[in-house]
């Protein structure tokens, strides 16, 4: 008989023994800080990304809330950071694979629930592009 283990099963198992956070789309610095295009970000959907900076891997999400407004986090939150799991998407909320708390990823504003809260990142918007400043996301990589 086989066991067949659905894939985010299988990611949370494995994910449960590591102690480093998974890596994702790869971004680098541009002009002092990092530059997404806006279009790739305001879909409604969340995206994450991998900064690498003094051997670590720091990661973000981006996401777009029900009206259109980009913000960025952490794929870290205040309480579960040290476990390095972060965040993934189940349906339409933010799951946090530590504790499980959801946020519905088109509300505005997320009320937080205990210190279990995405870590909110500045961000801007320069023309086209989402920009995260340099000392932003180096002083982030405390978290991973």
């Amino acid at each position: 008989m086989r066991l067949l283990i659905p894939t985010m099963l299988l990611a949370l198992i494995v994910g449960a023994c590591s102690q480093k956070p998974p890596i994702h789309e790869i971004v680098a610095l541009d002009g002092g800080g990092i530059r997404i295009p806006r279009t790739t970000v305001a879909d409604g959907g969340v995206h994450f990304f991998t900064f690498e900076h003094d051997g670590k891997n720091v990661n973000f999400l981006v996401r777009s809330d029900g009206d259109g407004t980009i913000h960025t986090h952490l794929d870290a939150c205040y309480a579960c950071y040290r476990y390095k799991r972060g965040f993934v998407v189940e349906g339409p909320n933010l799951v946090c694979i530590a504790c499980r708390l959801e946020y519905a990823i088109s509300d505005e504003v997320w009320d937080y629930i205990g210190a279990c809260a995405p870590i909110s990142i500045h961000s801007s918007i320069d023309g086209d592009q989402l920009v995260i400043d340099q000392s932003i996301i180096e002083r982030a990589a405390r978290y991973f």
